[in-house]
């Protein structure tokens, strides 16, 4: 006895065998799905898998096979191009997306420029090897001046 498991026609000959398996309990998350080519648009996906350089998402649209994409999540920025787009049911769609770049750690990075420029906000230091004064010895110099 052998088991037969049947997969739906995808767009792109291969499909079915270059999106990675997902188990049930994947873990998902939202994002922001930029077009990069065309009339500017975003698009609110849901990201169900991730592996290596393989993206899978659900959107409420077509997206065109080749388009290149940005996509923007919380603290990071990934930028790819959608490989194959079919429609699951009425209204929403599969993508499967190959990521060629991401930057990760934004927050950081917009800190660690602000530092450097001098733009530092309120009680961050404006140098990232400089210390913050303790308040005793600003107290100290506020009766001085007194």
């Amino acid at each position: 006895m052998s088991l037969v498991i049947t997969m739906p026609a995808a767009d792109m000959q291969g499909m079915e065998a270059r999106e990675p398996h997902q188990p049930a309990t994947a873990a998902t998350w939202r994002a922001k799905l930029i077009a990069l080519q065309g009339p500017v648009s975003d698009t609110d996906i849901e990201v169900t898998h991730m592996a290596s350089r393989l993206l899978t998402a659900r959107c409420g649209r077509p997206l065109a096979p080749g388009l290149p994409v940005r996509i923007d999540q919380h603290d990071s920025i990934f930028l790819g191009e959608i490989v194959a787009c079919r429609e699951e049911t009425p209204g929403e769609f599969s993508l499967l997306i190959e990521m060629n770049e991401s930057l990760c750690g934004l927050h950081s990075l917009r800190k660690l420029v602000s530092a450097l420029l001098g733009e530092a906000r309120a009680g961050e230091p404006v140098h990232p090897l400089e210390r913050i004064p303790r308040l005793g010895a600003q107290q100290g110099q506020l009766r001085r001046e007194l």
